[in-house]
């Protein structure tokens, strides 16, 4: 980070290589789309670039990647509001590893569905929605935490998360027939 903040390109490099793959996931969740996240991880990066001086040394670092990484593809959503969504689903979904010690066939099978009818689930769902059930589920954070890192009320959050979980449940529910 100090290369980064004396203007080494190898510092960039560094930053780049470590967290390019993080801030690209974490974009993919939220917008659901590969060029889009790709588009919005280079964002990511070039709004670093001028803010790097104003990280605080010793302050862990992904806590405020996840933040600008959040804070652009909010804007991207905001900015896309009324564009219909478009996923490229044989692209997107999720390759699951084949290993010994793996889940046999049927397993597999039966898991790469759940994850496929819940990625169909999640896409349905208002951008929002899906950043703060993200932010909850795949990144551990506290409600106060989503509040933080969304700008959003923390009543707001709980309100958010509460009503994407319903709408999950009664889409996985509708998969399923049940």
């Amino acid at each position: 980070m100090r290369l980064c903040q004396q203007g080494r390109q190898e510092g960039f490099s560094q930053l780049l290589r470590a967290y390019q793959g993080r801030v690209y996931r974490r974009a993919y969740s939220f917008l659901r789309n590969r060029e889009d996240a790709l588009d919005a991880t280079q964002d990511v990066f070039l709004r670093v670039l001028p803010a790097i001086g104003r990280f605080r040394p010793g302050a862990p670092l992904w806590p405020w990647l996840r933040r600008i990484t959040t804070n652009t593809c909010l804007n991207r959503l905001r900015a896309d509001a009324g564009r219909p969504e478009m996923i490229d689903w044989d692209r997107a979904a999720p390759e699951l590893e084949s290993s010994e010690a793996g889940p046999g066939p049927e397993k597999s099978l039966e898991l790469a569905w759940d994850r496929e009818a819940l990625d169909r689930a999640l896409a349905q769902l208002p951008a929002v929605y899906r950043i703060v059930v993200v932010l909850r589920h795949e990144e551990d954070l506290t409600y106060e935490q989503i509040a933080d890192v969304t700008k959003l009320p923390l009543g707001t959050v709980k309100t958010y998360l509460f009503r994407a979980r319903q709408r999950l449940r009664e889409s996985l529910r509708n998969e399923v027939g049940g």
